[in-house]
């Protein structure tokens, strides 16, 4: 048995595990990364990473390639309802491609607060990606086929037991903190006996119970639809509900049926929901097909206990609708990474590592919630059986679906969702004592306010005040006349805390963020904000610190 000694051991290497990877890797901070699958995926699951997402993916400098994977540039990013692909548009929610926000960023609102629109790639592509950019950082010992088998938390240190699943090999490592990515069936959130709470699926409408996920290939598709292109069509005629997704702009599909109560799955025909959903019978290839429940959402009752933490899916379920579930992970992940690495550094408070399920545990509820509101709305929508039919009531029926439908863009649009996320009541943030903007999941509304992500700010319209800021606090001076700062940069020396201080001089920021200074957190969240130096700027540093 050989023994290993690591600051952090990550169990799970999903797109939160690799995620928290580079958030360590990019802070110096050794790890061990295992991941009990050999490989990255094969079959496709999420479709969407989202802004916030890329904001993260930017910082750790795999922002480039994860856009090279998915949807091209220039795709169809619509999303669209439809009898069938051969049949009736019902409705359509029109989106700007790629090249179009990216060439064009203000009619479209998006790229003016972030500086990374919404991707439309799978996790089939991008994880891959995600793993290479991952290893390519010399602190970080990723191991995928292995698996942990048993862990102890000692109170100064975790101790845990992995194998090697090619060669039946053991180690036994220790850690200072174990972070669980493992997922809803992993090992450490059921020793640790933590429970979900929630929405459970139903079983008895679409989108809310036992689905197959059907990965398909067809390059006839394109040849016979019978309306514009989509990124997404939503399938809907008296034969069965599909969601029907475009991975590639091209050839590549992910479908997302019901299954009938009583049809054992391994007799769900894969080539018979493709030929109802696209109302015709082309060739197709079957690639590959899993079953999955749809309409969770649910999150545990706690996120961490002593040196173990839990993010993603070990700690919240989500249903697609909405496209929040590996994205609120990730930014779980952005949250702790950068807290463990305070502690493993030296200078993290006492209270650090607790505040993290304080902060992100209402996020996974919020967000939850909102996704399973978006699941009912789904599941919910009725037509009648003749809503195909050549007729004046069939017409009739396909204009009142339409105007119905009208009302289902918040699923597409939830910046607020997205980038509205915010830790008010920390311990960690200081209030300045202005009211927070409504929390709305469709809309977002830029606010320095403490508690909120540093609201995004275009520099001469091309370089992102992101991109200025350190891995570690920012001291963001604002304005031609802020203060130096200097007091800040003392008390940070002494209390041995990395601060960054960076000055962003026009008269519009300081209007824009409603102060001449922001503390900002190394996750760019706003720990305070003023106009004038504080008289105690120890007692700040060392509040935002968990101390």
């Amino acid at each position: 048995m050989k023994q290993d000694r690591y600051p952090v051991l990550i169990v799970g290497g999903g797109p939160v595990g690799l995620c928290l990877s580079m958030e360590l890797s990019t802070r110096d901070v050794p790890h061990l990364l295992v991941n009990k699958r050999a490989e990255t995926p094969r079959h496709p699951k999420g479709s969407t990473i989202n802004s916030r997402t890329m904001e993260h993916l930017r910082r750790y400098g795999a922002g480039p390639a994860i856009r090279k994977t998915g949807l091209p540039e220039n795709a169809s990013c619509d999303s669209t309802y439809v009898s069938r692909i051969t049949g009736y548009e019902l409705g359509r929610i029109p989106m700007p491609t790629l090249k179009e926000k990216i060439s064009n960023p203000g009619p479209w609102g998006e790229t003016t607060l972030t500086p990374e629109p919404i991707h439309r790639s799978n996790q089939m592509y991008f994880e891959a990606v995600m793993k290479t950019h991952a290893e390519s950082f010399g602190t970080a010992d990723i191991r995928f086929g292995w698996e942990l088998i048993s862990f102890e938390d000692k109170g100064d240190h975790v101790e845990a037991v992995i194998k090697n699943l090619s060669n039946d090999k053991i180690e036994t490592v220790v850690a200072d903190y174990l972070a669980g990515c493992d997922g809803a069936q992993g090992l450490i959130r059921k020793q640790l006996g933590f429970k979900y709470s929630g929405r459970e699926s139903t079983g008895d409408r679409f989108y809310d119970g036992s689905m197959a996920s059907i990965y398909a290939r067809s390059p006839e598709v394109k040849e016979v639809r019978n309306m514009a292109d989509s990124w997404h069509y939503w399938t809907i005629n008296p034969e069965g509900r599909t969601d029907f997704i475009s991975l590639n702009g091209d050839d590549e599909f992910l479908l997302l049926s019901e299954v009938p109560h009583d049809l054992p799955f391994d007799q769900v025909d894969a080539e018979e929901i493709f030929r109802i959903a696209i109302g015709t019978t082309i060739d197709v290839e079957i690639i590959s097909i899993q079953e999955w429940q749809a309409g969770l959402a649910m999150v545990t009752d706690h996120y961490q206990k002593g040196r173990v933490i839990l993010a993603g899916d070990s700690v919240h379920l989500f249903t697609p609708s909405g496209g929040f579930g590996f994205n609120t992970g990730i930014d779980d992940a952005a949250n702790i990474g950068w807290k463990l690495a305070a502690m493993i550094e030296g200078w993290g408070g006492a209270k650090l590592i607790e505040s993290y399920e304080i902060e992100r545990r209402p996020i996974g509820v919020r967000n939850t919630t909102t996704s399973g509101q978006y699941a009912d709305k789904i599941g919910s929508l009725q037509f009648p059986d003749f809503v195909e039919e050549e007729s004046a009531r069939g017409k009739a029926a396909r204009n009142a679906l339409c105007q119905e439908l009208a009302s289902f863009k918040e699923e597409f649009a939830s910046l607020g969702i997205v980038l509205g996320a915010r830790y008010d009541g920390s311990p960690l943030i200081v209030s300045d004592g202005t009211p927070p903007p409504p929390d709305t999941p469709a809309k977002y509304i830029p606010s320095a306010t403490p508690g909120g992500r540093m609201p995004h700010y275009w520099i001469e319209d091309k370089h992102s005040v992101f991109d200025l800021l350190g891995p570690w606090f920012n001291l963001v001076r604002v304005g031609p006349n802020a203060p130096s700062g200097s007091e800040f940069a003392q008390a940070a020396e002494v209390l041995g805390v990395p601060l960054n201080i960076i000055h962003v001089e026009a008269d519009a920021a300081e209007e824009f963020y409603g102060a001449k200074l922001l503390l900002v957190r190394p996750d760019q969240h706003v720990a305070w904000r003023g106009d004038e130096m504080p008289g105690n700027v120890t007692e700040i540093i060392n509040l935002v610190i968990g101390g």
